[in-house]
């Protein structure tokens, strides 16, 4: 049976090698990226749940998927607000939520009247 070379001597502890000596498989940047960026994308998922419930939706199939917007959106709003305030506290959390809420959410309409969805549905 082989053993990983390790790139540092491990320490022996009673035989066996001490814990500290375990390296983590991901740094805490990387979690922290990870995990700010699943805040990002449920805040957005939160805005497009919220306009699909709309009667402003311009997207059909959207639009017919939209039947629980409300309740999606508000989950995954809490959820976005939860994840942002457990990474960067409770009033840079709440900012950065709202902040990219309302991005997106003024993004939505400029994008469904950029592809044009309600002319292709039309016969």
């Amino acid at each position: 049976m082989r053993h990983a070379v390790l790139p540092f001597p491990p320490r022996i502890h009673h035989g066996l090698r001490c814990p500290s000596d375990v390296r983590p498989v991901l740094s805490g940047t990387t979690l922290a990226l990870l995990y700010c960026g699943v805040a990002g994308a449920a805040s957005a998922f939160s805005a497009l749940a919220f306009y699909a419930a709309s009667p402003h939706c311009r997207w059909p199939r959207l639009r017919r998927a939209g039947r629980l917007g409300r309740q999606i959106g508000l989950v995954a709003a809490a959820t976005s607000l939860w994840l942002w305030m457990g990474q960067l506290g409770l009033a840079t959390g709440l900012c950065v939520t709202l902040a990219g809420w309302m991005l997106t959410a003024l993004v939505l309409p400029y994008l469904a009247a950029w592809t044009r969805p309600e002319r292709e549905a039309r016969p």
